[in-house]
């Protein structure tokens, strides 16, 4: 029997879809955000039972080996789990081994081999963990250097290039994706890189799970940013879901003028101010809280609008603000301008840099300072800049009174700037590096920045030009090229770096 009803507690509900606006529940939006949790990561220690007896020392060194390197990555990767059965030697241990990360649902597995071992024994570990997870090969020995008293014991000891080797070409034979590290196993940096990896399969797989809310449309004429919502969801991850500007214009509606009193009385105190009255902070405070109630609303992970008479028009203020505050606030990210690539990248840079990105556009060549001007569309966190000054809005689309915005520039410190380019059958990311430099702020009404590149500078936009990218850049303090590499390598698109 059909029920289009919910029964809860002794009553009907009815159940409908999010664009009905109001109703007891809705059937096509999540009831809460799913919970992610910590990524798995399994550890599958090798080494080959026909040198035990051969050398029966070897057993035991080979086993403090790899839990030397099992205590190393739970030492780096603290904000993973790790799963370590112990040494697989056997078939029947690798059949253990397999079974142990099958159930804890491994989502990488890092193939450390502290002997040779023929493959038909890893292969059969990795078969039977069952969840298909990443592999990463973590070519490994005791000591960067070859001591000229090694004797054979020693030399088997230090044999996994042997097996990784052979491994690479099964592994291409049979089509099976992995990543490779090459390290002491006790040095830092192949654990650094491994916690790259993990990073950077770990932001891609909760992309999978997120449901971004797309209020109108991409701007018109705009055609970098206009995409495919499958391919967005094939290649990028989330879901984008379209939602019509009256969706939040009702809610607009129903937010208490005492609520709308507090948030800007407050934001008023907070900031120097030119150019705009306490009324015009009402009334972008106002957007911003029905902005927030529906994000809350409809469990969405991120928010992407059309600012420009779309919203500006019905609520009399621009956007602008609202996402500024959602992103301080909640570090929910918000882009415009139907900017859904943009919205991803911004997503990923704060991932992996901890740091507030903002979505600036390409603005002009600085050849004294080697650097590009980039300007922002007053969405920000305040605390990307120096001394935040509330200011009126530069462009008027629809606004009552002076709008509002945020005027400041961009704190010195190194950079990642990224963005995705929809090409059609797929996406390509643009990954650059940079230092946003002391410089001053502009009256210029907008969030902008001041970013020194490696290159001279127009060569440096030449190779900006000559790849062909979106107008849009977002642009986060910190480094974050190699996650951003290994993240286009897991999305399955090409990736240009400049510099």
């Amino acid at each position: 029997m059909l029920k289009d009803d919910n029964v809860s507690g002794g009553n009907k509900m009815k159940i409908t879809s999010f664009e009905s606006v109001d109703c007891g529940a809705f059937g096509d939006v999540l009831g809460k955000r799913p919970s992610n949790g910590r990524l798995r990561i399994g550890l599958l220690g090798l080494g080959y039972f026909e040198y035990w007896r051969m050398y029966p020392q070897l057993e035991e060194t080979v086993k403090k080996d790899l839990e030397g390197v099992y205590q190393k990555l739970t030492e780096s990767l603290d904000d993973f789990k790790i799963v370590y059965p112990g040494i697989v030697d056997t078939l029947d241990r690798a059949e253990e081994a397999g079974a142990e990360f099958a159930q804890e649902q491994v989502d990488l597995l890092i193939v450390v081999e502290g002997t040779y071992i023929p493959d038909f024994i890893t292969i059969h570990a990795i078969n039977r963990s069952g969840t298909n997870p990443q592999l990463i090969l973590f070519n490994s020995q005791t000591g960067y250097d070859v001591s000229p008293g090694d004797d054979y014991v020693a030399t088997m000891r230090n044999s996994a290039l042997i097996g990784i080797s052979q491994l690479t070409g099964s592994f291409n034979k049979m089509k099976l994706d992995y990543e490779v590290v090459v390290g002491e196993i006790n040095d830092p940096r192949p654990y650094r890189e491994i916690k790259s990896i993990a990073k950077a399969y770990r932001s891609v797989k909760k992309l999978k799970t997120k449901t971004y809310g797309l209020i109108g449309h991409v701007f018109r004429g705009m055609y970098d940013l206009e995409f495919d919502t499958a391919k967005v969801k094939g290649f990028l991850g989330p879901e984008v879901m379209t939602i019509q500007a009256e969706q939040l214009v009702a809610i607009w509606k129903e937010i208490s003028s005492k609520e709308v009193d507090a948030e800007a009385e407050k934001l008023f105190k907070r900031f120097k101010h030119k150019k705009i009255e306490l009324d015009d902070v009402k009334r972008s405070c106002r957007v911003a809280l029905a902005m927030k109630k529906l994000h809350g609303k409809y469990q969405l992970d991120g928010l992407c609008f059309l600012g420009q008479h779309y919203i500006e028009k019905m609520t009399g203020a621009p956007a602008r603000m609202g996402a500024s505050l959602m992103m301080e606030q909640d570090r929910t990210m918000v882009a415009c301008e139907g900017d859904i690539g943009g919205l991803v990248m911004m997503q990923l840079l704060y991932d992996f840099t901890g740091n507030v990105p903002f979505q600036a556009e390409w603005g002009q060549l600085d050849c004294k300072n080697n650097a590009l001007f980039l300007l922002g569309h007053g969405i920000a966190s305040s605390d990307l800049g120096i001394n935040p000054t509330l200011t009126s809005s530069p462009e008027e689309w629809g606004f009552k009174g002076s709008g509002l915005n945020y005027e400041m520039i961009m704190k010195p410190g190194k950079v990642t700037m990224g963005h995705f380019l929809n090409t059609g059958d797929s996406w390509q990311m643009l990954i650059s590096e940079g230092e946003a430099i002391d410089f001053p702020c502009l009256p210029c009404d907008e969030i902008h920045a001041m970013i020194k590149v490696e290159s001279p500078v127009e060569e440096y936009m030449k190779k900006v030009l000559e790849k062909g990218v979106a107008h849009h850049l977002i642009i986060a303090h910190g480094n974050a090229t190699e996650e951003l590499k290994k993240v286009a390598k897991f999305m399955r698109i090409e990736h240009e770096v400049i510099k």
